[in-house]
């Protein structure tokens, strides 16, 4: 009987354990409308552009040229495969192209444009953040010290109008955005936007 106790208990904490595992997010050229940043657990990212391809000189195979040899260049001067294409399609009359990133620095460099990814304990950060931030579960205005109070936090800073989407629960965020589920937000311009999560 005892045995049997132990075996029941055994099972039913490799079910617990497996019901608990964190659910990995992927995106596609079929589900995605919008300028979309998915960042994943590792610090990796992905991010799709959407623009309308509605001319009729437009053509998807010069793009896809033009873009894998941009790709070429900037990962032979980075010394590895840190930008890849993960997909460029036609959708709807608009191209999709989606890029995969090994960490928010070669975002940053690909596309000239200034971004950071940071763990919430950070000291020294170059950057000016904001003083308020929205509280997500409980929509309130709360200032820098509490949004950033948690350490194991990690915090997540883009200029541009991206729907971002976190592997993890956004804790906070910039006033300038608008929650859209538990690992979703909205950036409204190219104003600094801070998402802060934990994964």
């Amino acid at each position: 009987m005892k045995r049997v106790l132990i075996c029941m208990i055994s099972v039913l904490f490799i079910l617990l354990l497996g019901s608990c595992s964190k659910e990995e997010l992927f995106i596609t050229a079929d589900n995605i409308t919008f300028n979309t940043i998915l960042v994943k657990r590792n610090g990796s990212l992905y991010a799709a552009i959407v623009e309308d391809f509605d001319k009729s000189y437009y053509n998807l195979g010069e793009l896809n040229e033009f873009v894998a040899q941009e790709v070429n260049e900037y990962n032979k001067k980075a010394g590895g495969k840190e930008v890849t294409i993960e997909e460029l399609k036609l959708v709807n009359g608009k191209v999709v192209l989606i890029l995969g990133y090994s960490k928010m620095a070669h975002y940053s460099a690909f596309n000239d444009v200034p971004a950071a990814y940071f763990n919430a304990a950070a000291e020294n950060v170059a950057l000016e953040l904001p003083s308020q931030y929205v509280d997500a579960k409980k929509d309130t205005v709360v200032d820098r010290e509490k949004a950033f109070k948690n350490k194991k936090n990690q915090v997540l800073v883009l200029y541009e109008p991206y729907e971002i989407i976190v592997e993890g629960d956004i804790k906070f965020y910039s006033q300038n955005a608008e929650l859209l589920d538990k690992n979703r937000v909205k950036s409204t311009g190219d104003d600094m936007t801070v998402v802060i999560y934990r994964q």
